[in-house]
This record gives C-alpha cells, structure tokens and sequence, in this order.
C-alpha cells in the first residue's frame, strides 16, 4: 500500500514537471514523460518558479562558460540570451511582441484582441522585442560574475511567480484561450508557488538585496494589470507572457543596479 502511495506522488510530481516543462521550455522530456501520471496544467503551477529558476540557472551557466572561455561580457552574454531563447522557444517574447502591436496599435478592445491573434509581427511588437532582449543582454553583461546564478535564478523565478499574480487578481478577456483554462488555481499550488521565489531569495541574496527585486516584479505587474484592464478588460496568454518578460527586466535591471 504504502509503496502505490509513494508511486502515485512520484508520479504526480513528475506529471507536474512535465507539465510545468513542455509549457515554457524546448527541453526533451520523453524520459519524464515514462514516469508520469496524469498532466494537469492547472495542479502544476507550483512548479511554475522552479521552471523558471531552472531556465535562469541554464542561462548564468551559458554566461559563466562564456566568461570562462575569456570572451567580453557583452558577447558573452548574447550567447547565453541566445540559449536562453533556444531553450523557452521565444514563449513570452512572442507574447510582448503580440501585446505592444495590439495594446498599442488598436483602437477598440475588439481589434485589440484581433491583432494579439495574429502571428505577424508589427512594428510596435519589434521595437518591443528588440529593447527587451537588448536590455537582457545589457543587464546580464553588467552583472558581475559572482551575481550570475543568484541574479537569473530568482529572475526566472519571479517572473513566472508574477504570471500567477496575474491569474490570481484578474480575469480571462477571452473564454478560448489557454489563460482561462487555469481557473480556478488550486489555493495550495498557488501559495507554495508564490513562497517558492521568497525561499529562493533568502538563500541566494544577501539580506539587504531582498526587498527591492520583490517591489520592482509587483510593481511591474500592478502597472501592466491596469493597462490590460484599461485596453482589453482583463488579461490573455499573451498578456502573461509579456508580464513575465517585464518582471524579469524589472528584477535584472533592479539587482544590476544593485550589484554593477
């Protein structure tokens, strides 16, 4: 009995990872897939943290090589962005790319969500994919090499963290999309999540640096709550994405700042 137990929560924390992976990485993952039980994308979000915590630690390695082979920070760390973005397939670059043409370029709601459809890419999208992922680069080239790990890590983290903010305190603007299909979050998942990057933070930060990536993620996605709400009534899958990207910028820039 006790052995079925035990296989039956391996197995659903397995399914948990395989979930939490195939949604934001590119990663390979029939191995886990054998050992797996049932996927729910919804009981999976406590893993969303640690997925992206793992996708920051992937990049600090990528960086940390780079700098190991003694190439310039600045080109070392497009590499890692480059890894980075071959290991999530561009997620939430898509989808700040998608918001900035249709937050931006609509005029109603309605057309709003219709060019947030629409693959094609506008020039507001590339203005905002561009600065994005230059001032990634920027931000990973200024952090000194101590910092890496700690700096990307609790970024990964916290950026996913803030996606379920979102989920937690808005509301689908469309019945259809993978976004609505979350409601209701499971309370437990969603709490253990939310302590996951605070965890994070108490064992990789010195004291001092705690509190301040905290206030620039919420604040990042206070801001991006109201727009959404203001242009579309409330929030897409493409919406999540682009507060993910903001909030880790917010928490780079932030402990760039704090450690440059």
């Amino acid at each position: 009995m006790a052995d079925n137990h035990n296989r039956s929560v391996s197995g659903r924390i397995a399914a948990d990872f395989l979930a939490a992976l195939g949604l934001f990485t590119r990663l390979p993952l029939q191995w886990l897939a054998k050992h797996a039980g049932e996927v729910d994308l919804r009981r999976s979000i406590w893993v969303w943290p640690l997925t992206g915590g793992l996708i920051g630690g992937l990049t600090a390695c990528a960086m940390w090589l780079g700098s190991a082979a003694h190439l310039p920070p600045a080109v070392s760390a497009i590499c890692a962005v480059m890894v980075q973005l071959l290991i999530t397939g561009g997620l939430h670059e898509d989808g700040l790319a998608d918001c900035a043409d249709g937050l931006v370029g609509g005029r109603t709601p309605e057309r709003r969500l219709e060019i947030m459809r629409d693959s094609r890419i506008g020039s507001y999208g590339a203005l905002a994919l561009g600065t994005a992922v230059a001032l990634r680069c920027a931000c990973i080239a200024s952090l000194p090499v101590s910092c890496l790990f700690p700096s990307l890590i609790l970024a990964g983290s916290l950026s996913r963290a803030a996606m379920l903010l979102e989920l937690k305190r808005g509301k689908p603007a469309r019945q259809d999309g993978l976004a609505s299909a979350l409601f209701p979050l499971p309370p437990r998942s969603l709490a253990l999540a939310l302590l996951t990057p605070l965890l994070l933070a108490l064992l990789l930060l010195p004291a001092n640096e705690i509190i301040a990536p905290f206030a620039a993620a919420l604040l990042t996605i206070i801001l991006m709550h109201r727009f959404s709400m203001k242009k579309i009534g409330g929030f897409t899958g493409d919406i999540l994405g682009a507060e993910a990207v903001l909030a880790e910028l917010a928490v780079l820039v932030t402990l760039t700042s704090l450690n440059g």
